[in-house]
């Protein structure tokens, strides 16, 4: 699939969400346990939702994922039990959109590292990174619509060499 990447400006949008860790085959289970929580507890709340689901993904360790899933609400929100208040960073973006099935996102995020260079940016390894969900579990896997979202810094100059290059002949 060929991915048009953007960089564009994160407001810091709020949302509700249920936190977890998990590994990439639990995940799937684990945005259902949540996204089901944090509606739940919207619904009881009176709290509108104001935007997609997303799910907010930092690195663990050992392939371990530090994931926040819920959905874009107006402003922050009291919480109740596993469900809280989270802030995405006010920051620039690396932006995409994935058409397909989940399994496949990898091909968004390689695209967004590799794009984001040609941009003069490079996304930030150490930040988190989000997925917007624009279509349900009920659709089918060819026709998932995901936005993907990785915040970017300034291209960092080389170091310079101790010693001058040059050619040898």
């Amino acid at each position: 699939m060929d991915y048009e990447v953007t960089i564009s400006h994160e407001s810091g949008r709020h949302l509700a969400a249920v936190r977890f860790d998990a590994r990439p085959e639990e995940m799937a289970e684990q945005h259902g346990r949540a996204f089901g929580a944090v509606a739940a507890y919207l619904a009881r709340a009176g709290v509108t939702v104001s935007g997609p689901a997303m799910s907010r993904y930092e690195m663990g360790e050992n392939g371990v994922f530090h994931v926040a899933s819920g959905f874009v609400v107006p402003g922050p929100f009291e919480g109740e039990g596993e469900v809280l208040h989270l802030q995405l960073p006010e920051t620039d973006v690396a932006t995409t959109t994935h058409l397909g099935p989940y399994d496949s996102l990898g091909e968004a995020y390689d695209a967004l590292r590799r794009q984001a260079r040609t941009l003069g940016r490079e996304v930030d390894e150490d930040g988190p990174m989000w997925e917007e969900y624009w279509t349900g579990p009920e659709t089918p896997p060819e026709q998932t619509h995901t936005v993907v979202c990785w915040p970017v810094k300034p291209l960092q100059p080389l170091e310079p060499l101790d010693q001058p290059v040059g050619l040898e002949g």
